[in-house]
């Protein structure tokens, strides 16, 4: 067993978003993204894995597949990993999401940025 905070890794960075890998185990990664204002993850896919992300704090932009839905502190989205995926902070204040990658697609997925 393992208890992490998310404050712990809270981590925003003025040039990019940051990842912060929380857990990886059984072939699955679970990570915390953050973004500041005008912050974004370019369009990308998890091939062979299921996707499960919640909005943790901030509200912003969710591009899957091509299309546009406005996400809130709160929400959570569950998509395959063929799904393509992006993230836009188009609000004013910070943003941070958890994701949930039930099999990482290689092992690049499973790093810090």
């Amino acid at each position: 067993m393992s208890i992490t905070s998310l404050q712990e890794v809270k981590t925003f960075s003025a040039d990019r978003f940051t990842k912060r890998v929380i857990f990886q185990q059984g072939g699955g990664v679970t990570f915390a993204l953050h973004f500041l204002p005008g912050q974004q993850l370019p369009v990308h896919k998890h091939p062979g894995a299921e996707v499960i992300l919640l909005v943790v704090e901030g509200t912003g932009t969710l591009i899957l597949d091509g299309q546009e839905h406005i996400v809130k502190e709160e929400d959570v989205i569950s998509c395959g990993g063929e799904t393509e995926f992006a993230f836009h902070n188009t609000g004013d204040q910070e943003v941070r999401l958890f994701v949930v990658l039930n099999k990482v697609p290689e092992a690049s997925y499973a790093k810090d940025i």
